[in-house]
């Protein structure tokens, strides 16, 4: 079987990989073994990401592959594509208590993978616990049945909807752009800092200053920017991650979906307390990420796969890249908020996550929050190890009396990929 690929697949290239690594971390060492076993039985519920990529004439396309995934140790990357990944765009690690999935933006995002993602922790933590107490009812079962709008390759319309935007969507020409090496060359020095918040502490606060965790965590990282940068006029940009599943009609789609909201703050907002931060940042997001305005999305994308239908393969990378770089490439930071994930139980066996991403279009800082339990886990990553970002992130937490628990900066690595 076959499956039409995503058009901004066609974006990829060898200094844009869009590699995502989502990192578990379990309460006890990760049996391989048992993580190849999930694996196996999970993937027979999803099997659009059992798919090896090939080309056909001036065209991409997933065909299905039936070699195992690769289990590496000591959380290696491989370059998903490749015989390193037996060809898989999934692949798996696993290193102490830590287990690792990686893919990539041009198969999937974050809500398309975590159902597969709780498929295989059911499987690995039942194999490891058999008395475990997991909520089965609401874990997708590799018998279980594939409804058609998540399973479906092409879900979008083949004409343009009708467009009735609440809010227009506008990105400065000149923005503040942070001193940070770009591409692959300096991946040894990009770095991640983890922070904790308590659920209740971080709604506690949140409740008087009209906020959500997304707003909150962009207000923090707005404020700890113009503290490193005082002498800068020019606005920040937060290219705030937003799925739009629901304009077409989608809800359960596998594929990417993700937009990128800017929410602009200009230099007269600097001196602006947190609560009203809050408010602007809420309501940017509200006249800005609703459905209304996710159909211009939509129509984009109608339009860049009529555009790209005649051309050839070079062709077709160079203008979706194009394409990707303007609507996305063009933050001075990005934030992404998954939502309330439901563990089902899979929780009392997991310490945390570690969200990892391709920082190549980043603006030099990317911000992943997921919650688990009764935790925020906030997963700060930079292109650089420079600590005054998240010094000052810190220090805003502190001078507004909300608890946390801080990492110290890890260094990272994302898989590669290739193209056939």
């Amino acid at each position: 079987m076959t499956y039409k690929v995503n058009n901004i697949l066609y974006a990829a290239g060898p200094d844009l990989l869009g590699t995502i690594r989502m990192g578990i971390v379990m309460t006890e060492p990760v049996d391989p073994g048992a993580i190849a076993a999930a694996a196996a039985r999970a993937i027979k519920r999803f099997p659009y990401f059992a798919v090896r990529l090939l080309r056909d004439g001036d065209k991409y396309i997933y065909e299905q592959n039936p070699l195992p995934f690769v289990v590496s140790p000591e959380g290696k990357t491989v370059v998903l594509g490749s015989a390193e990944s037996n060809y898989h765009v999934f692949a798996f690690a696993y290193d102490g208590c830590r287990i690792y999935i990686d893919t990539t933006h041009f198969m999937t995002d974050g809500n398309g993978m975590f159902q597969f993602l709780r498929t295989l922790l059911y499987y690995y933590i039942t194999a490891m616990h058999p008395d475990a107490e997991i909520a089965v009812e609401n874990i997708a079962l590799a018998d279980s049945e594939i409804p058609p709008d998540e399973s479906d390759d092409d879900p979008y319309p083949k004409d343009a909807l009708p467009e009735r935007p609440l809010g227009i969507i506008q990105r400065p020409d000149e923005l503040l752009t942070l001193d940070m090496p770009n591409g692959y060359d300096t991946m040894s020095s990009w770095r991640a800092y983890r922070f904790r918040i308590n659920n209740r502490d971080m709604m506690s606060f949140l409740s008087g200053v009209d906020g959500s965790p997304a707003t909150f965590i962009t207000t923090l990282m707005y404020k700890a920017i113009t503290a490193v940068h005082p002498d800068e006029t020019l606005p920040v940009v937060c290219g705030m991650q937003h799925q739009f599943r629901g304009a077409v009609g989608r809800r359960h789609s596998h594929l990417c979906h993700v937009n990128i909201v800017p929410m602009v703050y200009p230099d007269m907002l600097r001196d602006e307390p947190i609560d009203m931060l809050n408010t602007i940042g809420r309501g940017i997001l509200i006249t800005q990420a609703d459905d209304l305005n996710d159909v211009l999305t939509v129509n984009a994308h109608i339009l860049n796969e009529k555009a790209i239908k005649y051309m050839t393969i070079p062709e077709k990378h160079d203008y979706m890249r194009r394409v990707v770089v303007d609507g996305i490439g063009k933050n001075t930071f990005e934030v992404s908020y998954t939502g309330y994930v439901r563990w089902c139980g899979l929780e009392k066996y997991m310490a945390d996550i570690i969200p990892l991403l391709d920082m190549s279009l980043s603006g030099g800082i990317s911000i992943e929050i997921f919650s688990l339990e009764e935790t925020f886990s906030v997963c700060v990553m930079q292109r650089n190890d420079d600590p005054r970002y998240t010094e000052q992130f810190a220090a805003i937490l502190k001078e507004n009396k909300i608890p946390f628990e801080a990492d110290p900066p890890e260094g990272f690595e994302i898989c590669g990929f290739a193209l056939p």
